[in-house]
């Protein structure tokens, strides 16, 4: 059996909500790439009793690949002052297994970027 690897897709879901379903439709819509890629994108989870946060988290955690999508919105801060694309990209870089990490930037204009985004 072929072990298939866990990618975690990240961005603002507002601003990028099309952006996010285009990376997983063209893993998923690839028979190729289906056969060793699963693909995580928070909002097609189903409504459950658990925060939110710890749900993304643990599929943070969970995850072989990290796709992270950068716009111009940086995403509600929560009590850490971080965004939840933060938090993930953040606990992403923690883990202590080997992994992949791509990071996308839309756009070319910074000046319309959210000042919040920095390195880490």
């Amino acid at each position: 059996m072929i072990k298939k690897f866990r990618v975690f897709v990240s961005g603002n879901q507002k601003e990028l909500k099309e952006e996010r379903l285009a990376v997983k439709e063209t893993i998923l819509g690839s028979a190729v790439l289906r056969k060793f890629f699963d693909v995580f994108i928070f909002e097609e989870l189903p409504a459950k009793g658990k925060p939110p946060v710890l749900t993304y988290l643990k599929e943070v955690d969970g995850s072989d690949i990290y796709i992270g999508i950068i716009g111009n919105e940086y995403g509600a801060k929560g009590k850490n002052g971080f965004s939840p694309t933060k938090r993930e990209f953040r606990r992403f870089l923690k883990s202590k297994r080997q992994k992949e990490l791509l990071l996308y930037i839309k756009g070319g204009d910074d000046s319309k970027r959210d000042k919040n985004y920095t390195a880490t």
